[in-house]
């Protein structure tokens, strides 16, 4: 396949990400902090704010192969094609964490698509 870029570069696609069972369609990452905690003053309004433990959470979505789908519970790794998955505390384009939900959807006139969603937190190293 070849290309042909005019202006200025921006990402497109879904690049080198992939799941064993699944033609991968799309995905959508989520990054926030597990834990927040804040203070007001008198009037109510905030004088310091502390966000600590950051959470990613992906979800990808794929026609799913004839091969078993990722199971709750399993480990899961997944090459973003942009930097905003925090799995170290760091932004990272590589999401490893652990399958949280899995959806299936069939339909009479269709493949059947899989959404599997997975979680990452910064103080947990090994999935």
């Amino acid at each position: 396949m070849s290309e042909v870029n005019e202006g200025v570069v921006c990402l497109y696609g879904i690049g080198l990400g992939q799941v064993a069972s699944l033609y991968v369609q799309g995905y959508s990452v989520s990054s926030g902090f597990n834990n927040t905690g804040m203070v007001v003053d008198e009037q109510g309004v905030t004088r310091t704010a502390r966000y600590d433990d950051r959470r990613s959470e992906i979800t990808v979505d794929g026609v799913a192969k004839a091969t078993s789908v990722p199971q709750l519970g399993a480990s899961f790794s997944f090459t973003a094609k942009t930097a905003s998955a925090y799995p170290g505390g760091t932004a990272s384009v590589s999401f490893t964490g652990v399958v949280t939900k899995v959806d299936d959807r069939g339909s009479s006139k269709g493949f059947v698509t899989v959404s599997v969603t997975a979680e990452s937190f910064e103080g947990i190293s090994t999935y």
